[in-house]
């Protein structure tokens, strides 16, 4: 997985980018990224709740019931985008910071040993530099691709 360059969204803020290749259909990638039961399996153990409609809600429960990331849903185009506002709620400090914007994007990755992998990137955006969140999400975010692409590979 790789982190691409920065690329500004405003001048106080920045945009980070990861990727992923995932030996799974963008089908079952997709699967894993939205349902409940294979959430609490990749997302530090939470439960995502929505409907996955434009305007709706999108929160991540932890094993307690307690939310450590709310949101809305801004695009719900399965399998290929999810787009949804993040909102960390998992501390006081965190929850300080500003609605951010993250968006999923799956395609067939070109050129992959297994025809039907599913590149998988991860684009966050509205993060102020050095910041709390801008710090703790980086690493978050390698951390769950990770996880994310291991499920979908069992």
């Amino acid at each position: 997985m790789t982190p691409s360059p920065e690329s500004p969204a405003s001048p106080e803020s920045v945009t980070r980018e990861f990727a992923i290749v995932v030996e799974a259909p963008p089908a079952r990638v997709w699967e894993a990224l939205l349902s409940p039961e294979y959430t609490t399996e990749w997302w530090f153990a939470n439960t995502v709740e929505s409907s996955w409609e434009a305007g709706a809600p999108v929160t991540y429960l932890d094993e307690d019931g307690l939310a450590s990331v709310a949101g809305v849903v801004l695009e719900c185009s399965p399998p290929e985008h999810l787009a949804t506002t993040f909102r960390p709620v998992w501390s006081e400090e965190a929850a300080r910071h500003v609605e951010t914007r993250v968006d999923w994007m799956l395609r067939i990755a070109d050129g992959a040993a297994d025809p039907e992998s599913t590149k998988v990137r991860l684009r966050h955006s509205g993060l102020v530099p050095g910041s709390v969140l801008d710090h703790e999400t980086a690493p978050g975010w390698e951390y769950l691709l990770e996880s994310l692409k291991a499920l979908a590979e069992r």
